[in-house]
Parts: C-alpha cells; sequence; structure tokens
C-alpha cells in the first residue's frame, strides 16, 4: 500500500469530501462514492458499484491501492442487492475504507477484502479515470 508517499492534492480533496458527504440512505453505496468525487473534484458520475467495478477498478495488487480510490466488487454474497449491485467505497489511507451501509462506516481493507471478496476478486481504480497525482 501506497500509504508512505505525500498525497496529491486531488487525493487531499476526495479523503476530505468522504469524511464530509453524508449518507444518502441504506443501498446507495455508488451515490455516496459518486457524491464524494462530485463535492471533491466536480463532474458527474453515474452507475451502480458493479458498474464502477467493471469500467473502473483494474488493479487488485494490494501493493497498489492509494488513498483516495474506489475498492469495489461486482457482486458478493451477503444480500440480494449486493448479489445484484456489488459493493463499493473509497480507500482513505492506513488500513481504511469507508464505504456507505445507511451510515459512514470505517472498516479496514482487509476485512472489507476478505468480507466482500467471497465471489469475485476484489479491485480499486479511481472513479473517472482521474490522474490522483
Amino acid at each position: 500500500m501506497l500509504d508512505g508517499a505525500p498525497l496529491s492534492e486531488t487525493q487531499k480533496k476526495i479523503l476530505a469530501a468522504a469524511e464530509t458527504t453524508p449518507s444518502p440512505g441504506l443501498g446507495w453505496c455508488a451515490a455516496w462514492v459518486e457524491y464524494v468525487y462530485q463535492n471533491a473534484l466536480g463532474g458527474s458520475f453515474g452507475g451502480d458499484a458493479c458498474t464502477l467495478y467493471n469500467e473502473y477498478c483494474k488493479l487488485s495488487d494490494i501493493s497498489q491501492i492509494r488513498p483516495g480510490m474506489i475498492v469495489a466488487v461486482s457482486t458478493h454474497s451477503h444480500s440480494s442487492a449486493g448479489r445484484r449491485y456489488g459493493h463499493v467505497g473509497i480507500y482513505m489511507g492506513n488500513g481504511m475504507v469507508y464505504d456507505n451501509e445507511g451510515y459512514i462506516r470505517h472498516i479496514s481493507l482487509l476485512e472489507w477484502v476478505s468480507y466482500y471478496g467471497d465471489i469475485v476478486t476484489p479491485k480499486w481504480g479511481v472513479l473517472g479515470n482521474i490522474s490522483l497525482d
């Protein structure tokens, strides 16, 4: 994990927005991630967690994850919505992910990967393929 590197301005904006963007409600994990990025960087994003996984998450080597990246799965077995839409959160650094479970939850990356990675490999990337540098 690249946590020792100084944060770019883009990363700082994403992390700050993740700290202040409220939950849009249970079942809206992708909407929360999209709101965080919109609040941080502007622009418009859309899609459920499965779409974000398929379009933006290409990395699965944990050594390549950087603060501000989204972490996602396209499906998981823990709920009917999860089987259909997947789940997504934001890697905050220091081994922690924030995600929306009806409230903004703080969970360790390793716990997140272990729990949601029961069907597909969790992957990470940057929403909109925006440069984090």
